[in-house]
């Protein structure tokens, strides 16, 4: 494959056609980039930095919705959403800056023995070196903020391998990144194929990897990776909350539904495995499923749409696959379970799918909730915990001693009380544990992770 199609998902239609680069073409833009940062190891001036970051916000700002119209026919993700994502990115933005003013080392105390008298010792942080970031599809707008943006603020020449499925929105922002100011060959953007992507990710040329994607393939590009480069891994999960007998199914239930069907469900932290305590569990179910028939299906261009569709039409096959797979082994459709026209599917609940489903075991990356009941608090937090994938995880009870038992008990990255596990803002640490990663995301966080550091002893 020489040529990628780039399709809208809702239409089907091919919306632009990008030259792959070949192998050879992406090394190089490895190699400029390596040689770039020899020829500056301290970056580009602090003070450089914070001047490109503040000129592409004002520049993004003023062009916002040419990027949410880019994002919206290649990603599908519903406009009211895509518009929160571009505020998130603008936010992002003034993060990153912040984020500069906050690269600073610390004294290290000296005159403390025989050994260190007569001394001063301080650390310093410097860019790490050539950044690959490789990316999802499915906040094109906000990931870039969060791949490049961070590597701009840390003073690292960065290469961004944008998913296939939603190139165009990355190729905009890394010009209007040009446009403000960034010297030339400081940010690269590249569309390979997958198999070029894993070659480049072994490349000894690099000081960090950002990876935003696949469990499987994350942990394959760490395997494979030069000695002396340092990896942040994002990768899914099948997010579990609990919902405790004395919750407020007033604030949860929406919330629940929110997080489940946002994007179609195509989100890491996605509310999908639920446990209700058997007290409640008949009038949680009644309550959700008129929730779940409430939610407008279809055209993401249309701001009521709540729910558009799946990124791919495989993707959309393999859901509807393990949902019906899920009901032939035990589990009971409350509703939908259903594909519907341009690439949607029908939002759904699962009643008590099996342990050994792959609702269950796996992350469904689509718009299904799964639901399960408990008896007693241990039996949730043993059945919650019953994942190799760890990330954000969620209960709601009003007891005060319940809650920081949840808090204490139940495995998660983060786990949130009285809200649901899709919750972020993106000064936040963030990331998974376990199968679904590691290091921190955050923008902050993630530029510490593109830093090194030096230690500074002076003898007087």
């Amino acid at each position: 494959m020489t040529n990628l199609n780039v399709v809208n998902p809702f239409t089907s239609e091919i919306i632009s056609t990008i030259k792959l680069k070949t192998k050879k073409q992406a090394l190089d833009l490895i190699n400029k980039a390596y040689i770039l940062h020899q020829k500056d190891p301290e970056g580009l001036k602090k003070s450089k930095r914070i001047k490109i970051l503040e000129r592409f916000y004002e520049l993004l700002k003023e062009k916002q919705d040419e990027f949410i119209q880019i994002s919206l026919s290649e990603g599908g993700k519903p406009f009211s959403d895509t518009t929160i994502e571009m505020n998130r990115a603008l936010e992002g933005i003034k993060i990153g800056i912040q984020a500069i003013h906050n690269i600073n080392g610390e004294m290290v105390p000296m005159n403390l023995n025989i050994a260190s008298s007569d001394k001063v010792a301080f650390t310093q942080k410097s860019p790490i070196g050539v950044v690959l970031s490789i990316s999802a599809f499915n906040h094109p707008i906000n990931l870039t903020i969060h791949q490049i943006v961070t590597a701009v603020a840390a003073g690292c020449p960065v290469i961004y391998k944008p998913a296939l499925s939603t190139p165009l929105v990355s190729k905009k922002m890394i010009d209007l990144l040009y446009e403000a100011g960034l010297p030339k060959g400081w940010c690269a953007y590249l569309v390979c194929d997958n198999e070029t992507t894993a070659e480049l990710a072994k490349s000894n040329q690099l000081g960090h990897i950002s990876f935003i994607g696949a469990s499987k393939v994350g942990w394959e590009i760490k395997k494979n990776m030069a000695p002396g480069v340092t990896i942040n891994l994002e990768h899914g999960g099948n997010a579990p909350v609990i919902v405790s007998k004395d919750a407020n199914l007033s604030k949860a239930i929406p919330q629940i539904a929110k997080a489940g069907f946002y994007h179609a469900g195509q989100v890491c932290v996605s509310a999908q495995r639920i446990y209700v305590h058997e007290s409640i569990i008949d009038s949680f179910v009644n309550q959700l499923k008129k929730v779940t028939q409430l939610q407008k299906v279809g055209n993401p261009n249309e701001k009521e749409t709540l729910i558009g569709p799946i990124i791919t039409r495989e993707a959309n096959d393999r859901i509807d696959d393990w949902v019906q797979k899920a009901i032939k082994e035990g589990a009971t459709l409350i509703c939908g379970g259903n594909k519907l026209k341009n690439n949607c599917y029908e939002p759904t609940l699962l009643f008590n799918p099996s342990e050994l489903s792959l609702v269950t075991r796996e992350e469904i990356f689509g718009p299904i909730i799964c639901i399960y009941g408990f008896s007693n608090n241990k039996e949730a937090i043993d059945k919650a915990n019953k994942s190799p994938y760890i990330f954000q995880a969620a209960a709601y009870t009003e007891n005060i001693n319940e809650a920081f038992m949840f808090s204490n008990k139940l495995f998660g990255a983060a786990v949130i009380i009285n809200s649901h596990p899709a919750f972020r803002v993106d000064w936040m640490p963030f990331g998974g544990q376990g199968l679904s990663g590691e290091g921190l995301g955050g923008i902050d966080y993630s530029v510490k992770g593109m830093l090194k550091q030096k230690l500074v002893i002076i003898q007087h």
